[in-house]
């Protein structure tokens, strides 16, 4: 496994809450940039990359379960790690009601007959309790995210990414699929 020395990889963080606060900035959402939400999403790719470091490297592998087995045991680092993790760290109160605010005129919007169609499709079967720290389940749909939403929010870094399900967007882990944080309700 590449070592990456410290200082780029602080740097690597400093530039990727730059790039969502940029990216904020220029499509119009300024208000759902909190320094509390970059720095919450800042902090939480830090801890996740130095957890995955703990974690033994993968060997190139064609073997499934060796390849799972790695991620439940990253997993199971992070989530040890979150242990007191609880909604609403990331996206607090005030990110949160930003969120559904601009979720809401999304909707209300010329192309909201079309996203409520894709989220719709692609709904969970059985319904699911969101928990902060929890892995989505494997065997579940994921919703796709609708464009035309997906460019109004704020660029996450390659590690995060926005789900919806039910009608709660998700921040959610691209790796071990773990639930980082969650608006309930956010979808009209």
């Amino acid at each position: 496994m590449m070592r990456i020395p410290r200082w780029l990889l602080i740097l690597s963080i400093a530039l990727s809450g730059a790039a969502i606060q940029a990216q904020s900035t220029q499509s119009g959402t300024p208000a759902l940039v909190s320094k509390g939400f970059t720095d919450g999403i800042a902090k939480y790719i830090k801890m996740q990359q130095d957890l995955q470091r703990s974690v033994p490297a993968q060997k190139s592998t064609n073997e499934p379960e060796q390849i799972v087995d790695r991620q439940e045991k990253l997993s199971g680092v992070i989530k040890n790690a979150r242990q007191d993790a609880r909604r609403g760290q990331i996206f607090t109160e005030d990110v949160s009601e930003q969120f559904r605010k601009v979720i809401r005129k999304a909707f209300e919007g010329p192309e909201g007959k079309a996203m409520r169609q894709t989220v719709q499709e692609r709904d969970p079967v059985k319904r699911i309790v969101l928990k902060v720290n929890e892995v989505y389940p494997d065997d579940q749909p994921r919703t796709t995210m609708p464009p035309t939403l997906l460019s109004r929010l704020p660029v996450l870094p390659k590690e995060l990414a926005y789900r919806i399900i039910g009608r709660a967007l998700v921040l959610q882990d691209t790796r071990m699929s773990l639930i980082v944080d969650f608006i309930p309700n956010a979808i009209p």
